[in-house]
C-alpha cells in the first residue's frame, strides 16, 4: 500500500522512484484483496502491482528505505548493514519528520538519521510499526491505508516532494 501511496502522490517532478518488496513474498502474487479494495476507495489502481521478494542489492542502492515493521528493519540491517542511516519505518519517518529542515530529499534523509535519537520515541516500542493488512477484512485494511495517508505525506513533506498546485489549482487572490 505505501508504495503505491507514495507513487501516487508524490510530485512527479521530483525525479523518485518507488519500489517495494516484501521479507517474505508471495512473489508474483497481486495485492489482496481487501488492501485493494482500499486503495480503490483512495483513487489509486492497485491492479498493476505484484510482490517482489527484498533482495540485499535492493538496500545497497536505494536513498531511503521504509519497511513497515521494525522487525522488517532487522532483517535488512543484518542483511545489509550499511543501510541503518538510510532505513527507518515509515511511521517513524513520518514522527521525525516535522523536525527535517533540510530542503531537498538527500539532505532530508541525512538529517533523519542524524535527529533520530533525539525525536522523543513512544512509549509503546510497537507504535511505529503499520498493522498488517494482507488477507484481512476490508474495513482493517482501510485503516491500514489511512494510518498510512498520514505516513506518506509527511514523508513526501519532508522530502519537499509533496505536489505543489498548478497556476490554475491555486486560489485566486480576494478583491472587493
Amino acid at each position: 500500500m505505501a508504495e503505491l501511496l507514495l507513487r501516487a502522490w508524490a510530485d512527479q517532478r521530483g525525479g523518485l522512484t518507488v519500489s517495494s518488496a516484501g521479507t517474505r513474498a508471495l512473489v508474483g502474487h497481486p495485492i489482496d484483496r481487501g488492501s485493494a479494495s482500499a486503495l480503490g476507495q483512495l483513487g489509486i489502481d492497485p491492479t498493476p502491482h505484484r510482490a517482489r521478494q527484498f533482495e540485499p542489492g535492493m538496500a545497497t542502492r536505494a536513498d531511503l528505505i521504509l519497511t513497515a515493521e521494525r522487525s522488517h528493519l532487522g532483517e535488512i540491517f543484518e542483511q545489509v548493514p550499511a543501510s541503518f542511516r538510510r532505513a527507518f519505518t515509515i511511521k517513524e519517518f513520518a514522527r521525525i519528520a516535522p523536525h527535517i529542515t533540510a530542503g531537498d530529499p538527500y539532505a532530508a534523509v541525512a538529517e533523519a538519521a542524524a535527529i533520530r535519537g533525539l525525536v522523543e520515541r513512544p512509549s509503546d516500542p510497537l507504535a511505529d510499526d503499520v498493522r498488517d493488512p494482507y488477507r484481512r477484512a476490508t474495513l482493517h485494511a482501510k485503516s491500514v491505508a489511512e494510518e498510512l495517508t498520514g505516513a506518506v505525506k509527511a514523508t513526501l513533506d519532508a522530502l519537499g516532494l509533496t505536489p505543489q498546485p498548478t497556476r490554475s489549482e491555486r486560489p485566486l487572490p480576494y478583491r472587493r
